[in-house]
C-alpha cells in the first residue's frame, strides 16, 4: 500500500506531457536519455530548466504505472481513453485520492448517489486525518489545496461534472470497447472507471 503523500496537490492534468514521455519511453530511451531529449528540445514548452525537470519527475512517476499494452493504448487510443489511463495513473501513484475514488465515488455510486458534495471532501480528509498522523500533521495551506487537486482529476477525466457550486455528478468515463475488454480482463481498477462497478 503507498503511503500517504501530498505530492498530488503538485500534480497537473499533463495529456500532452505524457504522451511525449510514452513515444520515447516506446522507442527504447532510458530515463535519463527522456530527459535530456526533452529538455533539449523543450518538448514541456517551459521556461526553465527547473521547471521541466519538476514535470518531468511527476509525468515518468505515473507513465510508470503503465506496461506495454497501457502504453500503446495511450499512444493509439481515443483522447477518451487518454483521459481514463490519465486517472489511472494519478490514483495508481497517490494513496488520498486513490480512497477517496473507492470510499465517496464509488461508494455513492454504488448505493444510488451519483452525486458528491463539496463538503464529503472535507468529511473525507477529516476522516483521514484521524486515521493517519502523516495527513494530519500536513500544513494548513496543503489541507486547503487538497480539494481543489482531489476535483481537478476526477472533473478533467469527465468522471465528476459540476451541477452547481457544491454539487458534482458521477458519471462512468467512455472508453473504447478494446481498452474496455483488456481493463475487464486485467486491471479491475481500470475497469471500474467505465462501470463504476463492484
Amino acid at each position: 500500500m503507498l503511503d500517504y503523500s501530498a505530492g498530488f496537490t503538485s500534480e497537473g492534468w499533463f495529456q500532452n506531457e505524457m504522451y511525449i514521455v510514452l513515444q520515447l519511453k516506446k522507442s527504447g530511451l532510458s530515463r535519463k536519455e527522456i530527459l535530456n531529449d526533452i529538455i533539449e528540445k523543450n518538448s514541456f514548452q517551459m521556461r526553465s530548466e527547473s521547471g521541466i525537470r519538476k514535470r518531468f519527475q511527476m509525468v515518468y512517476r505515473r507513465s510508470e504505472t503503465f506496461n506495454d499494452e497501457l502504453i500503446q493504448f495511450y499512444l493509439m487510443g481515443s483522447r477518451h481513453d487518454q483521459k481514463a489511463l490519465l486517472l489511472y495513473s494519478y490514483l495508481r501513484c497517490y494513496r488520498i485520492p486513490y480512497e477517496f475514488y473507492l470510499e465517496v465515488i464509488k461508494y455513492n455510486y454504488l448505493n444510488n448517489r451519483p452525486l458528491i458534495q463539496t463538503v464529503e471532501i472535507d468529511y473525507f480528509i477529516e476522516r483521514k486525518e484521524t486515521e493517519s498522523e502523516s495527513v494530519a500533521n500536513w500544513r494548513p495551506d496543503t489541507k486547503k489545496r487538497l480539494r481543489s487537486s482531489i476535483l481537478l482529476f476526477f472533473r478533467e477525466s469527465g468522471m465528476l461534472q459540476k451541477k452547481n457550486s457544491v454539487t458534482y455528478e458521477i458519471s462512468p468515463i467512455h472508453m473504447s470497447t478494446k481498452l474496455k475488454e483488456y481493463a475487464k480482463e486485467y486491471d479491475k481498477l481500470l475497469y471500474s472507471f467505465s462501470e463504476l462497478s463492484r
